[in-house]
């Protein structure tokens, strides 16, 4: 079983709303991959983290920045990050755990300029 932070190289309070914005779609995915991995992973989870605050504190400083990144060098799909949502909040344990229902979070930002993306991220 992998970390929260591993997964979130992979990087619920929208409620399967129609409209998951590129501001929070970064916030919502760290608090719904902590969320999961806490129901799905308890004993591991808690050996790295303390609670769920912990793990979202720690996903927010991690890759808050490539978040930001990828807002000013790539185009957003508002489909493919509502799906992934979607597929964190209804993917079983197994999914969570493997790392299976994060698959479609790897297509949210696309049409990159990688130059800047690099630059962004200090690469």
């Amino acid at each position: 079983m992998r970390a929260p932070r591993l997964l979130a190289s992979a990087g619920l309070g929208l409620v399967l709303s129609s409209c998951v914005s590129p501001a929070n779609f970064g916030t919502e995915l760290d608090r719904l991959t902590c969320e999961r991995q806490y129901e799905c992973a308890q004993g591991t989870f808690d050996e790295v983290y303390g609670d769920v605050g912990e793990c979202r504190t720690e996903l927010d400083g991690m890759i808050g920045d490539l978040y930001a990144c990828e807002l000013d060098s790539c185009s957003y799909d508002a489909s493919r990050a509502r799906q992934c949502l979607h597929d964190l909040r209804s993917g079983d344990c197994a999914e969570i755990v493997d790392g299976s229902a994060f698959v479609r979070c790897e297509d949210v930002f696309v049409d990159c300029d990688m130059d800047a993306l690099y630059a962004c991220a200090g690469g």
